[in-house]
């Protein structure tokens, strides 16, 4: 696990396990399930899930247009955008923070994604 991550956990008063520390940390927050997860590239991924996708074609097709649409306007508003995961079965929310931003950083990223979840979860 990342020291940013190490950090902010510690400063958020979450206690972590002393060995055999995983590669993520997932916490629920509001409801809301974020994920934080780092990679080698120095980048940190702060992820939520939305709402599962639909499985019939025409609803998938509409709730990801109109995802489309959203996130067109809510760029300018929050650092998170829209994705589907790889089966096309989940809607999350991601954003990323540089493994060297501070703990303060990290915990607005997680609030703006909790936030966000909470306003997509509200639109769709």
């Amino acid at each position: 696990m990342s020291a940013l991550i190490q950090q902010w956990a510690a400063a958020n008063g979450l206690k972590l396990p002393p060995a055999a520390t995983p590669s993520q940390l997932s916490l629920t927050i509001d409801r809301v399930r974020v994920h934080l997860v780092p990679f080698q590239s120095g980048l940190i991924l702060v992820e939520a899930r939305v709402r599962d996708v639909p499985q019939a074609p025409a609803e998938r097709e509409a709730l990801l247009q109109k995802a489309l649409a959203i996130s067109t306007g809510r760029m300018a508003e929050a650092a998170a955008g829209p994705v589907v995961d790889p089966a096309c079965s989940v809607l999350k929310l991601q954003s990323c923070v540089q493994a060297q931003s501070s703990t303060e950083e990290l915990d607005k990223a997680v609030s703006v994604i909790v936030n966000e979840v909470e306003f997509w979860r509200g639109v769709l």
